[in-house]
């Protein structure tokens, strides 16, 4: 009795044993036969941003995206799908000046980039504020916009904003990283069309590239000048020496050219007369001009003829200004280009007092419907300013005012400048003085109110009168950003920065 009793207890152990060992085998056999779910999880700004509203569907990939927040609630199951990490996708931030290295199961997506501007309090006084000159001052870092009030920015090692060199560019993007190896042809093209699609977008925010825009004082290529320019192999560099690099380097470059272009022998009954060959426009584009002024106190040194000689050589050689024309109306209109995607409208007028010798340009010059001639300062002017503004536009004005030979503007000249900058202007370039006044800042817009003289012979015996400056100005974002001031000095027939 004993013995059955052990025999059916063996019996019974040994039936429940084969029945376990027969359930773990099927168990077993369904684990090894599961499928594998791969999993991407993805930073949640990601997500929401792009993958949620992607046009490839999970299924497709044969992938599933999961929210970073959400990794814990993934959990394997003992019936359901292997679960693999097959990649990560997440924000990247890098900087030029400290390059990323990445793996070969790593790509980068830009999705928007930036430049990072360190600037200093503007001194506009110092002797030099050009790119050689970075003074040691407290430094600040921002973008073009948040540039604060008064500061300038400075070169970084040479390089400026928008140079392939420059080592403070901030590239912000996806950083896509896959960890099965096999899927990283699938995963690298998902995010390519997601991504590089973004990339091409009109939303991309891009670094705006730097707009140079240089200027220069009173231009008077009389007394032997122009014969150098027109008759000299050589001329250009004898002229303009070390400043030519500036002047060609920049983007735009805008000068104040004093007398007309004609041959008329009919001059004007004033103190001084100047006028050009023709010849002599082709030699000042050459320099790098590329906009001459013209609303100036020798605009009718020989009247409206001489002044219609210059309007008909100025269209013969295409040589853009504004502020002068046949008639009022075409005398208002702007001048308008675009650089490197910057919408720029210039305009010049007439601000100058009344001659000793008695030449009122606001009376003689000004162009009416029936006479060419000049813009002069206005209240409508400030409107019209205010308008291109409105529509976009990047807004120099160039302004032949103030009284010559002060090295302070006067009350009326600082008055107009600020009043053209509160309606719009970005830059007020300023002439007449025949000497060099300050440069300001006027919020976020900057006024030059004289360079002084560039080329101009016979100014050796007036105090100031060879003193002369280039200024420079670099636009990022539609905002002044760089401002560079190369003092130079008018010697015998030509102008050479001060060394």
């Amino acid at each position: 009795m004993f013995e059955k009793k052990q025999f059916n207890k063996i019996t019974i152990v040994t039936i429940a044993l084969a029945a376990c060992l027969l359930v773990l085998s099927i168990i077993f056999s369904i684990r090894a036969f599961r499928s594998t779910s791969y999993i991407v999880y993805v930073e949640d700004k990601i997500y929401d941003e792009y993958i949620k509203t992607a046009p490839l569907a999970q299924k497709d990939l044969g992938l599933i995206f999961v929210k970073e927040s959400e990794r814990n609630q993934v959990k394997e199951k003992a019936f359901g799908p292997i679960i693999k990490t097959a990649g990560r996708i997440q924000m990247q931030e890098e900087i030029a000046l400290l390059p990323q290295a990445y793996g070969e199961n790593q790509k980068f997506f830009v999705l928007e980039e930036e430049s990072l501007l360190p600037s200093v309090k503007a001194d506009f006084t110092s002797a030099k504020s050009g790119a050689a000159n970075s003074p040691e001052l407290s430094i600040s870092i921002s973008n073009s916009e948040g540039l604060p009030l008064g500061n300038r920015a400075i070169p970084v090692d040479g390089a400026y904003a928008g140079d392939e060199s420059y080592k403070l560019l901030v590239k912000k993007g996806i950083l896509c990283t896959v960890f099965e190896e096999g899927l990283s042809k699938d995963i690298f093209e998902y995010c390519e069309k997601l991504f590089i699609a973004s990339e091409n977008s009109p939303e991309k925010k891009t670094p705006s590239e730097l707009v140079t825009i240089a200027s220069v004082g009173d231009i008077m290529v009389a007394r032997g000048v122009e014969e150098i320019l027109i008759e000299k192999k050589n001329g250009l560099e004898a002229v303009f020496e070390d400043t030519l690099p500036i002047l060609k380097g920049a983007d735009f470059t805008i000068g104040n050219l004093e007398g007309v272009v004609t041959e008329s022998w009919k001059n004007a009954t004033k103190t001084y007369t100047f006028k050009f060959k023709k010849a002599v426009l082709p030699k000042l584009l050459e320099a790098g001009f590329d906009y001459l002024m013209q609303t100036n106190n020798h605009c009718y040194d020989y009247g409206e003829s001489g002044f219609k000689d210059t309007l008909a050589a100025f269209a013969e050689y295409k040589i853009p200004s504004s502020g002068i024309g046949k008639n009022k109306e075409e005398a208002k209109k702007f001048y308008h280009t675009t650089i490197k995607g910057l919408p720029i409208s210039v305009i010049s007028c007439g601000a100058f007092p009344v001659e000793r010798s008695g030449f009122n340009g606001e009376k003689t010059a000004t162009a009416t419907e029936t006479r060419a001639g000049i813009l002069w300062k206005s209240d409508e002017l400030l409107e019209q300013i205010k308008a291109e503004k409105k529509a976009g536009y990047f807004v120099i004005v160039n302004v032949h005012g103030g009284e010559e030979y002060h090295f302070s503007p006067s009350k009326k000249q600082r008055e107009f400048y600020e009043a053209l900058c509160d309606n719009g202007a970005d830059i007020v370039f300023g002439s007449h003085p025949h000497v060099l006044q300050p440069t300001e800042w006027h919020g976020k817009s900057l006024i030059v109110f004289s360079m002084g003289n560039f080329i101009f012979n016979g100014m050796e015996n007036m105090p100031g009168g060879t003193d002369s400056e280039v200024v420079k100005v670099g636009v990022l974002g539609g905002r002044i950003a760089y401002v560079e001031q190369y003092p130079a000095k008018i010697k015998n027939n030509g102008v050479r920065l001060k060394k």
